[in-house]
């Protein structure tokens, strides 16, 4: 079953709700709840991140599930085709593959330019790091708290892609065609506007690339996949201290 015809285009105004309403929140939660936290709380700025995370992240991929079954789509079955979940062809791992690699070089490319900016004009280097985090290196025991990560990155990553790409994009499409995934991509950097100028800069690639490649492909899990190895594999080797 295709559910693509069946897509309603989505209104400018509903597009912006979607996107603002939740950045606003996001901000809401690094730059008050997360201080609050680390004051209060007794745990580390990292499980406190994990907490931070579970108050946005699940609200996401609760929201799109829930505005897909809304949308008619009144089972399992029907709710995945609708957010467009299939199954991954050569030509996906292509983007896929290609996608991250460039994503990751260009990245690498921002920040050389940054230390030659700092090296030779005394420009400050961009901070890897957003404003309200401190990555914490987790040794003996509290390398558990890695499991608690690692559910939190599942709704990170499945939250933030089942929204903006899987029900957002492909209700842009229906109007706005081969200008959707910028405008999805501009929005997306909307709710990145929490992290700083700095990681805004850095994520660049990322917030281009990625909305492209599941244009391309009309496929969320090359998205999500994408979105699951620039995100993830940096953050354990920091919390392991493998890398600094």
């Amino acid at each position: 079953m295709n559910s693509d015809s069946k897509i309603l285009p989505i209104s400018k105004v509903y597009l912006i709700l979607l996107f603002v309403i939740p950045s606003i929140y996001f901000y809401g939660l690094t730059n008050f709840i997360l201080p609050y936290l680390n004051v209060n709380s007794g745990f580390s700025t990292s499980v406190n991140w994990f907490i931070c995370g579970f108050l946005i992240f699940i609200p996401l991929f609760t929201l799109a599930l829930f505005l897909s079954y809304r949308d008619t789509y009144k089972n399992k079955i029907l709710i995945f085709d609708r957010l467009r979940l299939k199954k991954i062809t050569p030509r996906d791992w292509k983007y896929i593959v290609v996608s991250t690699l460039s994503i990751f070089l260009i990245m690498s490319v921002i920040m050389g330019v940054s230390k030659l900016l700092n090296y030779f004009y005394d420009i400050r280097e961009l901070k890897t790091i957003p404003p309200f985090m401190e990555v914490t290196i987790f040794t003996g025991w509290e390398r558990l708290y890695l499991l608690i990560w690692g559910l939190m990155f599942f709704f990170n990553i499945f939250g933030e892609e089942l929204l903006w790409r899987g029900y957002i994009l492909t209700r842009q499409e229906v109007l706005d065609r081969n200008k959707s995934w910028i405008i999805n991509s501009f929005l997306w950097l909307l709710f990145h506007f929490c992290f700083g100028i700095d990681l805004l800069i850095i994520l660049l690639p990322i917030i281009f690339i990625l909305p492209y490649s599941v244009y391309k492909t009309k496929n969320t899990y090359v998205g999500i996949i994408i979105h699951a190895l620039v995100n993830g594999p940096s953050f354990i080797l920091v919390s392991l201290n493998i890398i600094s």
